[in-house]
Formats: structure tokens, C-alpha cells, sequence
């Protein structure tokens, strides 16, 4: 199987150069493209590519450690899943990286592989699916900024399910005012029902 970004990329980060060696052989030969890493610091500066991707990550190392990696792909919203692997393997650790979101925990060497391969492999399907959504919002948060701000703020009231004589009485205007912003706010966000404008509000309120 030829390993490429679209089948996966593992972000593999270890000081330890015979490991990194090892399992980017392995990974490769699982089908995922492996771009590896000697240090944390060096893993955070880099420019990420923008496919589905999983990070596997060496707990103990010098300078940022696993869970200050982790801890800075937080700060910064990613949504990069991240396996744990290390030799050095404490249940404190371990259970501090899975509270804060960590797919799972393998102590090197001895881990099953097949379960690492499982573990990168449901880490990619999870990225794939936020990247998804992410794109999804963006285009709603586009549809949403074509509304002149009046028609957002019928928009928002009608996605509340108040009805047209309660959004007039609400912002001061009258009903044949509002039925007028509805009707553009719904073609210019591209819907067809209530029940798609509903599923909306969250979208319209954030803006």
C-alpha cells in the first residue's frame, strides 16, 4: 500500500532516532506518510499539512515533553487526535494525557503494534470528520455574512421559534418588515425550512 497525505499522516514525535527509524517503517508499511520529528519545540514550529492527520507522541524528552506538546496543541484549538508512546510509561501520566483528550497510551517497546495501527487509524477518521465539519461552518459562516445585520436579528429570532408578530413587537418594526428580512435571510442562506434555520441558531448567534 503506498502511504500518501490522503491516506493519512502521521506526525511522529521522538528524540530517539532508531525509533522514529522503526516505526516510520512500520507506519509506512501500513499506508500512512509519516513526517517525523526530534523534539517537541521542532514538532510545534513546523507548518502542518492540512489532511487528516494523527500525532504520535513520545511522552518523556528533552526540553517540551509529550504533555507540554499536547498541552500547546490545546492553547491552540487543534483538534489533532495524539497517541501516547514512551518507555517511561507512569499511570499518572498516562491517565493526566487521556483526561486531556489523549486517544490512548503504549509503553515502547513491547506495545502491539496492530493496536498502534488501530489507535493512528481512529485518530485519522476523527480528524478527517472535524476537518469536515470545519469546512461545513466556514460556509455557514460565509452564507451568514452575506446578511445585513437586521436580517440576521429576524434570522436569529425566527431560529428561537418566536413567530413573525413576536420578532416585530421584539425589534420595533412591523410584521410585514419582518416577513420581508425573513424571506431574504432564508434565500441568501441558501434554506428551505424553519427546521433548517433552527439547526442554524448556534451559527447566528456566534457572528
Amino acid at each position: 500500500m503506498a502511504a500518501s497525505p490522503e491516506s493519512g499522516i502521521v506526525y511522529l514525535i521522538d528524540d530517539e532516532i532508531s525509533v522514529r527509524d522503526g516505526l516510520s517503517l512500520l507506519l509506512g508499511s501500513a499506508g500512512f506518510a509519516v513526517t517525523s520529528f526530534a523534539s517537541g519545540a521542532e514538532f510545534l514550529a513546523a507548518d502542518l499539512d492540512p489532511n487528516p492527520a494523527c500525532v504520535l507522541l513520545d511522552l518523556r524528552m528533552p526540553g517540551v515533553d509529550g504533555l507540554a506538546v499536547q498541552a500547546a496543541l490545546s492553547k491552540r484549538g487543534s483538534n489533532l487526535p495524539v497517541v501516547f508512546l514512551t518507555a517511561h510509561g507512569k499511570v499518572p501520566e498516562a491517565v493526566e494525557a487521556v483526561q486531556h483528550g489523549a486517544l490512548g497510551f503504549l509503553e515502547k517497546p513491547n506495545f502491539d503494534h496492530e493496536a498502534l495501527i488501530e489507535l493512528i487509524r481512529v485518530g485519522l477518521c476523527r480528524h478527517r470528520q472535524a476537518l469536515t465539519e470545519e469546512a461545513r461552518k466556514a460556509e455557514r459562516l460565509q452564507r451568514i455574512a452575506r446578511l445585513t445585520e437586521r436580517e440576521r436579528e429576524v434570522a436569529l429570532h425566527a431560529a428561537a421559534g418566536r413567530a413573525n408578530k413576536v420578532i416585530a413587537a421584539d425589534l420595533g418594526i412591523s410584521e410585514r418588515t419582518v416577513e420581508i428580512h425573513r424571506s431574504r435571510a432564508m434565500k441568501k442562506l441558501e434554506l428551505r425550512s424553519v427546521a433548517d434555520l433552527v439547526r442554524l441558531e448556534a451559527d447566528l448567534a456566534s457572528v
